[in-house]
């Protein structure tokens, strides 16, 4: 879904991965956000992004196993189709494949990324919290299966080895926002930093929010949220040279 700003300010066109158990809808109040600040923008469907269709087998064209391997993929697909320059915007834990898919894009087609509630270390340890207050299973058995399987198809003890190598071909100075929300259930502050230690390559930005749970920085505490992410995309941000008419960025 490409969703054009009404006066485009700048060239970079802003790319949605939205999180585990959501969809394009999910992230409509940022994809506005943008919009209103001069950004075109994209969202899609991520494949095998429930607990119901993770149950599929996940495998890439190339056979490779894993669901965060079918992300990767898939994110891969949408950055190449975009011709013009991008921002990532992603959520939770799909933003380990997002940065795998940005690590092996040519330098200076992706300016910078925002990783709201993600990627994390100890990921069994949050999906038996997504199945805690997300999906509310009551009974402990049950939703400690549900997280055992969620975590073995993403791909288990291998999910951060494979990553980290990836991320260190990162290039130099990167840009990073990384949004942390402290009253967090999901998602450990801490779980966020283990998964970003070692990178010191990257430009690290770090914007901790006190009073809001996962993933509600923009809708809780807008105050905060918008006006740092606003100045953060600004910072790697071409604005246009001319005033162009928004059309739709080139698919291959």
């Amino acid at each position: 879904m490409f969703k054009p700003a009404e006066n485009r300010r700048f060239d970079e066109v802003i790319v949605f991965v939205h999180h585990f158990g959501g969809s394009p809808k999910t992230v409509s109040r940022h994809l506005q956000f943008v919009n209103e600040l001069g950004y075109d923008a994209v969202a899609f469907q991520l494949r095998l992004a429930s607990p119901w269709q993770i149950l599929r087998l996940p495998l890439t064209r190339d056979y490779k196993f894993g669901v965060s391997k079918v992300w990767e993929e898939q994110i891969t697909d949408i950055l190449n189709s975009i011709s013009r320059p991008k921002i990532v915007m992603s959520f939770s834990s799909p933003s380990g494949a997002a940065l795998n898919a940005i690590s092996a894009q040519p330098e200076g087609q992706v300016k910078g990324c925002v990783c709201e509630g993600g990627p994390f270390t100890q990921v069994r340890r949050g999906y038996w919290n997504y199945f805690t207050y997300e999906f509310k299973i009551k009974n402990p058995v049950l939703r400690g299966a549900m997280a055992f399987l969620v975590y073995e198809l993403l791909g288990g003890s291998s999910f951060l080895p494979d990553s980290k190598p990836r991320l260190r071909n990162l290039p130099q100075d990167f840009p990073l926002l990384s949004v942390r929300a402290w009253k967090d259930q999901m998602v450990s502050a801490r779980a966020i930093e283990e998964y970003l230690e070692g990178l010191d390559h990257i430009a690290i930005e770090v914007l901790s929010i006190p009073e809001v749970g996962h993933l509600q920085g923009l809708t809780r505490a807008p105050n905060e949220y918008k006006p740092r992410v606003e100045k953060f995309l600004a910072s790697i941000s071409t604005p246009v040279a001319t005033e162009t008419t928004a059309s739709p960025p080139a698919h291959s």
